[in-house]
């Protein structure tokens, strides 16, 4: 499917003192291949039920009820009107298209992979692999050893709002570390021709900025949460199990390796 650009709507309600009426218009633009090769589809609602629809590239009205027939066959005896009314439309996609083209566009993740913890004794190791400011919302994080992807010791949050159109994902695999072995996060996302590899090496357990401790901090406290989360639910559980009601509030404090 095309991308979609919803450039604008318009609301008109008419109120009476026992009825509502609601009646609004939607106009969509589509870019098919290029910004330059753009689709309008402009629909008509009543009442939340769709009255007719015009599209564009057909220059014809489509009727989806008794009553849009009338003005669909009224519409389509008009083509030359409808194609001067439409082609002032797709000017307007254009202009207002080419301000909000990073929403229309997929734009690639940056991608961090970092050691959160070294192993050291029984404990294993910690990797996290961090993907930041990318469009749409779909990714998938995979962690491979070698050429072997890892099913085991890994938890990943959902994608994160920035609050301003772009996502954030991140995923954490626990391991205990190998003699030259290669360790490597899979990222794909549409921002991407093909799955991008990034390989972990000890050398990456360099001094980080501030700002990547801060972002790093924000992915691990998501993931420290979704542990909390289902640790109180387990808690819960038990309690009914044993005949108890009350939940206990449990404080994780920190503590230094």
């Amino acid at each position: 499917m095309p991308p979609v650009l919803h450039l604008t709507a318009f609301l008109w309600v008419l109120s009476a003192t026992v009825h509502s009426y609601y009646f609004f218009y939607s106009v969509e633009c589509r870019t098919l291949g290029s910004p330059q090769n753009i689709e309008v589809l402009i629909s008509l609602v009543y009442n939340k039920g769709k009255v007719l629809t015009y599209n564009s590239t057909e220059n014809e009205v489509v009727a989806y009820s008794e009553y849009g027939e009338k003005w669909a066959k009224d519409f389509n005896s008009k083509t030359h009107w409808l194609h001067s009314e439409a082609e002032k439309v797709i000017s307007d996609c254009r202009e207002y298209g080419g301000q909000l083209s990073p929403v229309d566009r997929a734009v690639r993740p940056r991608v961090m992979l970092r050691s959160l913890r070294p192993a050291s004794g029984d404990q294993p190791a910690v990797l996290m692999c961090s993907a930041y400011d990318f469009y749409p919302k779909p990714i998938k994080l995979t962690w491979l050893r070698g050429s072997e992807k890892v099913t085991t010791d890994v938890v990943s949050t959902e994608e994160l709002t920035n609050g301003d159109w772009y996502y954030q994902v991140h995923s954490q695999l626990e391991f205990t570390p190998e003699p030259a072995e290669d360790i490597s996060c899979m990222v794909e996302h549409l921002g991407f021709r093909e799955p991008a590899l990034f390989h972990w090496s000890h050398s990456d357990e360099a001094s980080l900025s501030e700002s990547d401790r801060d972002r790093i901090a924000v992915g691990a406290a998501a993931l420290l949460l979704g542990g909390v989360t289902a640790l109180t639910g387990l808690v819960y559980y038990k309690r009914k199990l044993t005949g108890w009601t009350s939940v206990q509030v449990l404080e994780l404090g920190s503590r230094t390796q």
